[in-house]
């Protein structure tokens, strides 16, 4: 992460995870109670001040890497609606062995604590040597792109970079031409190591480009997953047949063979109807090359430009595309979110068996 993103990341969780800690620590003392002692207190108005506090936080305004972060301080799975559930999943599961969870959701409360304090402190030591990062846009500043590089398109040595960067050029010649640019105005600002990570600038019309791409290709993934948590959630029941199978599996290729033509025609109705001929068939072969990047694992993350204030000297055209990039990234990350999620109910699903029965109001 850049100077920006963890101050960025220390200001978001000031702003929508300390004031959750005073309700997850008063549902941590509840439970403490009841499960100390023979006087029980209902829970229902605690879980509604959790819940409530949990699912307003907007994890889709994080970066794919703050959110590595967070997981790596093994914190993310308690925010947002994924932290809800482990909450709901936590309190059910008190029914059976209350101090338990008392315990486990007093650590989870605890931790929490930890990571905004922390994260508090690293932004005052960053201010204190003069690195406060950058809060206004520079029009004149490339878009920054992230391009992750992992799974089946992890390059692990020198064959596989040149295939990747063969890929890469394909894809950002394409993007380039259909912006009325030249590939080389897609600059390459660095890369990391380990899960590789190559970190591009773009201009304003090529971020918004891809920002549609990756939105359609979110989506996609997230419609074929629910047509096989369907099938799957049928078959478990038994009220599946083959025609039936046939169907759910043919509605499933269909969402993935159409994805690229869908993404296609967004970019051609956002950029304008010169998008023909050979520039259409570059940008054909970009879409069709990320979501093959995108199948086998690798990951598009953006650094969407900040919103202008009122008082900046912004033209309409460069707000109008701030906001839709803004926009198509959340939304991406959001599908993406709600898809993991769908992934975990399935292996929960089928690690537990039957669900347990709900838990009963104390």
């Amino acid at each position: 992460m850049d100077v920006n993103e963890v101050t960025a990341l220390a200001e978001w969780l000031d702003d929508h995870v300390r004031p959750a800690m005073k309700v997850y620590d008063e549902l941590a003392v509840a439970m403490e109670q009841n499960s100390n002692s023979g006087t029980k207190v209902p829970l229902r108005e605690y879980l509604n001040a959790v819940e409530q506090s949990l699912r307003a936080m907007p994890v889709e305004q994080l970066t794919y890497q703050q959110t590595d972060v967070l997981a790596h301080i093994e914190i993310f799975h308690l925010l947002g609606e994924e932290g809800w559930r482990f909450v709901e999943r936590t309190v059910k599961e008190g029914n059976y062995d209350p101090a338990s969870a008392a315990s486990d959701i007093r650590a989870a409360n605890q931790r929490i604590v930890i990571a905004v304090q922390s994260f508090s402190e690293a932004r005052s030591a960053l201010s204190a040597v003069g690195m406060d990062g950058e809060s206004k846009y520079d029009s004149s500043d490339k878009v920054t792109v992230r391009i992750r590089f992992k799974d089946e398109v992890k390059i692990a040595n020198i064959s596989q970079l040149k295939n990747r960067a063969a890929d890469w050029y394909d894809i950002s010649r394409g993007l380039a031409i259909a912006a009325g640019e030249r590939p080389e105005d897609v600059e390459v600002k660095g890369a990391t190591t380990g899960s590789v990570i190559f970190i591009l600038g773009t201009t304003l019309t090529v971020a918004t480009i891809i920002s549609l791409i990756m939105k359609q290709v979110a989506a996609t993934v997230k419609s074929t997953m629910d047509v096989a948590h369907t099938l799957q959630d049928w078959k478990t029941r038994k009220i599946a047949d083959d025609v039936v199978e046939k169907v759910l599996q043919d509605r499933q290729k269909s969402i993935e063979d159409n994805g690229t033509a869908e993404a296609l025609k967004l970019v051609k109705e956002k950029i304008g109807a010169h998008i023909k001929g050979d520039v259409e068939n570059a940008l054909k072969k970009s879409i069709e090359k990320m979501f093959s990047f995108a199948a086998k694992g690798g990951e598009v993350d953006m650094l969407p430009p900040p919103q202008p204030s009122e008082d900046e000297d912004i033209n309409e055209a460069v707000a109008d595309a701030i906001n839709t990039i803004t926009k198509n990234v959340e939304e991406m990350r959001i599908l993406k979110a709600t898809t993991q999620l769908l992934i975990e109910n399935k292996a929960n699903k089928i690690d537990e068996g039957d669900e347990r029965p709900e838990a009963v109001e104390p």
